[in-house]
C-alpha cells in the first residue's frame, strides 16, 4: 500500500518527501475542494523529488474551458506524470481522441461505490478508482475482490460533503453588508460546526470531523490519502509519522461511514 498526500504547497511537499510514496496535486483553475492549486511549473519542481504524482482535475468542464483542457493534458503528457484524477468524462475522450498514455482515475466522488461501475471504465482503459467515502468497510472489501483496478481510500483529513457553483457564503455576507470576505467560516447545524469555504469556483461544506481511520481499517488498499487541508503543517507531518511507526496518532479516530450503511428511505407522511 503507497501513502498519497494532498498537499497544500511545494514547501510542504519537500518537509515530508520521506514519509510518502506519492504526491495528489490539485491543478489550478481545474480543481474544486483543495485549496487554490498548483501551475504546470509546480508539477515539474514537485518530479524533482521522485515520488509518484497524481494531478487533479476534479471539477464541471464547461465548453470555454476545453481548450485550456486540452492544452494542460498535453502538458501533462510531455511531463508523465503518474496519473491524473478525474470528475467529467471530457478527460476520457481526450485521453481517447489524443491518444495519451497517462493514467486516469476516476474519481467522481459519491457515485463511486460499487465493483460494477468500477470494473466497466477499467475495461474502457481507467485503471484506477478512488472510492466514496460512503462507503463501508464491508462495501470496500468487496470491491477490492472484485476488480482489477487500482484503488485509492481517504484515510485522514476533512472531507468534502457538498458543493454548489453558487457563491452562498459570499453572497450572504454582500446582502447583509458584512465585512468578512476571505475568512473561514463555520456552518453550524444541530450542535455541529462544519468548515465552509467560498472560493473561485462556489462553495464546499466540509465534514465536521477529522476522517481518521485506524491502521487495521486501510491496509489492504492500494493508495491510502492524506489530507493536509485546514490541518497544521506540523501536526499533519507528525500523523504520517506515526502511520509509519504503526501507532495511532493524536487525532481522535473518526470512521466516518465505515461502520454506518448510508440507506435512505422516502418517509411517507400521514
Amino acid at each position: 500500500m503507497e501513502v498519497a498526500v494532498i498537499i497544500n504547497n511545494l514547501k510542504q511537499a519537500k518537509d515530508i518527501e520521506d514519509l510518502v510514496q506519492a504526491f495528489i496535486v490539485p491543478i489550478k483553475n481545474y480543481s474544486i475542494n483543495l485549496g487554490e492549486g498548483f501551475d504546470i511549473e509546480d508539477v515539474r519542481e514537485l518530479q524533482k523529488l521522485n515520488k509518484e504524482i497524481f494531478v487533479l482535475v476534479n471539477k464541471n468542464i464547461h465548453n470555454n474551458e476545453l481548450n485550456g483542457l486540452k492544452k494542460l493534458l498535453l502538458n501533462l503528457e510531455k511531463l508523465q506524470v503518474k496519473g491524473i484524477i478525474f470528475y467529467d468524462i471530457a478527460l476520457v475522450e481526450f485521453k481517447k481522441k489524443l491518444g495519451l498514455k497517462t493514467d486516469l482515475v476516476w474519481a467522481q466522488e459519491h457515485l463511486v461505490t460499487n465493483y460494477a461501475t468500477i470494473n466497466y471504465w477499467y475495461e474502457k482503459g481507467i485503471k484506477y478508482a478512488y472510492l466514496s467515502s460512503e462507503l463501508t468497510k464491508k462495501e470496500m472489501m468487496d470491491i477490492k475482490a472484485n476488480t482489477k483496478a487500482k484503488l485509492f481510500i481517504n484515510v485522514f483529513g476533512y472531507i468534502p460533503m457538498f458543493t454548489s457553483r453558487r457563491h452562498l457564503v459570499n453572497n450572504y455576507i454582500n446582502y447583509f453588508d458584512l465585512d468578512s470576505r476571505g475568512k473561514s467560516q463555520k456552518l453550524a447545524k444541530e450542535g455541529k460546526k462544519y468548515p465552509i469555504v467560498d472560493g473561485k469556483y462556489g462553495t464546499t461544506v466540509y465534514s465536521n470531523y477529522v476522517l481518521n481511520l485506524t491502521l487495521e481499517e486501510f491496509g489492504s488498499m492500494d493508495y491510502a490519502v492524506f489530507n493536509s487541508l485546514m490541518i497544521a503543517a506540523d501536526d499533519f507531518k507528525k500523523v504520517l509519522i506515526d502511520y509509519h511507526q504503526k501507532v495511532n496518532n493524536s487525532f481522535p479516530i473518526e470512521q466516518g461511514f465505515l461502520y454506518t450503511e448510508t440507506i435512505y428511505k422516502v418517509k411517507k407522511n400521514g
